[in-house]
């Protein structure tokens, strides 16, 4: 569904609803040379009832389909998660640009990383746990160092 439709969002909508109303009225009156005072009149009614229905539709929307809610939820969490695993290694200060680049460029590396949130919201599984993830790269790479500071973080919030 895009991002938050707050009251903003609605009121925009709104606007431009009276907008182009208006200019419609203003054409109008131009090209016939009278106001027709009922186009004033909804210009004002059509866009509150839009904006009102645009509103249910919104609501109504979002109860009977969730899952876009939920998903949506889920990649924000996924998305904070990475910024707290960023924040941690940046405060571990041994990782260059180039490291960074070659952590985002490692596709195992970002597995592991939704591994690992995977394992922070519903908790460690026999198959997934901190030592299978801390023991998949090489203890000579970029990737096993990030991993080790990253799992050593999540287990402190836990």
């Amino acid at each position: 569904m895009g991002p938050k439709k707050n009251f903003k969002y609605y009121l925009m909508i709104f606007g431009i609803a009276v907008l182009a109303i208006a200019i419609y009225a203003v054409i109008n009156w131009i090209s016939t040379g009278k106001l027709d005072t009922n186009l004033v009149l909804l210009a004002f009614i059509i866009p509150t009832v839009f904006t009102i229905f645009l509103f249910l539709f919104d609501k109504i929307f979002d109860r009977i389909f969730p899952k876009q809610k939920k998903a949506k939820e889920q990649k924000d969490g996924f998305d904070k998660f990475v910024s707290d695993a960023n924040v941690s290694l940046k405060r571990e200060g041994s990782f260059s640009i180039q490291d960074y680049r070659t952590l985002q460029d490692s596709d195992r590396f970002q597995k592991t990383l939704k591994q690992l949130h995977t394992i922070t919201t519903e908790g460690e599984k026999p198959d997934l746990t901190y030592e299978y993830l801390g023991n998949k790269f090489k203890k000579s790479t970029v990737e096993y160092k990030a991993i080790q500071v990253i799992i050593r973080e999540v287990k402190k919030l836990d």
